[in-house]
């Protein structure tokens, strides 16, 4: 026996299920024995063939539906037939051309919309702008072109590399007009306590050899903090990311990080434990979420106390004297880590001396928020971001420093972090929606 498919779209009247309205054959063929895995599968080019017909059946049901409606929608008037336009529409996988009818108002002579990007601000599916706004953030645009490619089995225009950064840079920046509109509606259980992460890093820019400087902030609840079973780091399963690399003063992530703050359950009642890598600007972040907190601890963050000492270049002997700087800090005991740091730049070549007394400038700036680590972690409560995850390296390093020959400006790189902070935090799920609907408006 020869066995044949045949695979059909067929548009049926819901009330009258036998009814068929339309009925089209998609696709024909035989079935053959599978002799290896390369001919058990109907194979990629036929899977989009399949969907790029079945496509086209379907968007022309749903403009049916639009020109079925011959009432003007700014008078009484009546809409007459004026010609049909061709018109293009891009989905997930595959490219679309349809035909639509013009329409014109009889009474006021106004045309209605007749092209996809007229009706709807956009030409492209706002799931495919989802999958390039999600894979720009994480890689580079000509990789999302490659990538975009493969799943689509064509080199289609509209996932070339300028298209997946105008997508990014659009949806970034829609994501930032939101955040406004988001306050009002913030609901969500109040948090005892929150837990916030503000860290800066450094990114290299077009227009000189200087950096130009990101600053990231993470909130979260304690009981957020889980651990793998299958690995040794600990995980934050509910979490709110900002970042920002807007030369402002802060105000952008000053602003979103309380948008953020609010979403995680922050009121009048909440305790804050703020984490910071000892830098004025970050502190001027925590300080802005002061007055809607209960009460907040500032802790400089251990990690960058370590990483600080590790770095520092020493002979031998004194190396093992700034390991004692560190023991001291480690336990709170501030003015014994200073009496032994200022004895160690007394003794120690001047060559050594710059960085030693850098390290000395930062631990009396921050000599407040200098506290106990050591009783902090035999009580299982925080002291160090690294605890969790490295907020910079998640969200700024993985995608901005991944290639040498990468330069950012300010304006190109912000809607990039914007993304980036969307997606690493919990309520992307619920925002992608508004977000390209805010930006198509805006295009």
């Amino acid at each position: 026996m020869t066995k044949s498919y045949r695979i059909v779209f067929e548009c049926y009247d819901k009330k009258a299920p036998k009814k068929t309205l339309v009925r089209t054959n998609l696709v024909e063929g035989e079935i053959e024995r599978a002799t290896s895995l390369l001919d058990f599968s109907m194979g990629h080019t036929k899977q989009i063939d399949l969907i790029k017909k079945s496509g086209d059946c379907y968007l022309a049901e749903k403009l049916k539906l639009n020109e079925d409606n011959r009432i003007c929608p700014d008078c009484p008037g009546k809409l007459m037939k004026l010609g049909k336009h061709e018109s293009t529409f891009h989905d997930v996988f595959t490219d679309h051309k349809m035909i639509m009818q013009r329409l014109k108002c009889t009474s006021c002579h106004k045309e209605q919309p007749s092209t996809v990007r007229t009706l709807f601000n956009g030409v492209e599916s706002a799931e495919l702008m989802k999958i390039q706004s999600e894979l720009g953030a994480k890689h580079t645009f000509r990789d999302c072109e490659d990538i975009l490619r493969l799943i689509s089995n064509n080199q289609r225009k509209i996932n070339n590399h300028d298209r997946v950064k105008q997508v990014v840079e659009t949806v970034g920046d829609s994501l930032d007009l939101i955040t406004d509109q988001e306050i009002g509606v913030i609901s969500v259980d109040s948090a005892d306590e929150l837990i916030l992460n503000v860290d800066e890093g450094h990114i290299k820019t077009t227009a000189d050899k200087r950096s130009i400087e990101a600053m990231t902030s993470v909130i979260y609840r304690p009981e957020s903090i889980e651990s793998n079973d299958s690995e040794t780091r600990n995980y934050i399963s509910s979490k709110n990311c900002v970042a920002s690399v807007k030369n402002d003063g802060g105000a952008q992530l000053i602003k979103n990080t309380i948008v953020a703050a609010l979403k995680q359950g922050l009121t009048d009642k909440t305790h804050i434990t703020a984490l910071c890598d000892g830098a004025e600007n970050c502190w001027k972040v925590v300080e802005a979420l002061k007055p809607l907190s209960g009460s907040m601890t500032c802790i400089v963050d251990w990690f960058h106390i370590a990483m600080k000492i590790q770095n520092i270049a020493l002979p031998k002997d004194q190396k093992e004297e700034l390991t004692s700087v560190k023991w001291h800090l480690w336990r709170g005991n501030v003015d014994k880590a200073q009496e032994k740091l200022l004895s160690i730049i007394i003794n120690v070549e001047e060559k050594y001396q710059g960085r030693l007394k850098k390290l000395q400038t930062y631990i009396e700036k921050n000599k407040e928020k200098i506290v106990d680590y050591n009783a902090r972690k035999e009580q299982g409560l925080v002291f160090t971001s690294n605890l969790a995850e490295s907020t910079v390296e998640s969200l700024i390093n993985q995608r901005c420093k991944g290639h040498q020959h990468m330069r950012w400006s300010r304006e190109g790189l912000n809607p990039l972090l914007q993304l980036r902070a969307a997606i690493a935090s919990n309520d992307w799920n619920d925002r992608w929606k508004t977000a390209i609907l805010t930006a198509t408006q805006k295009v």
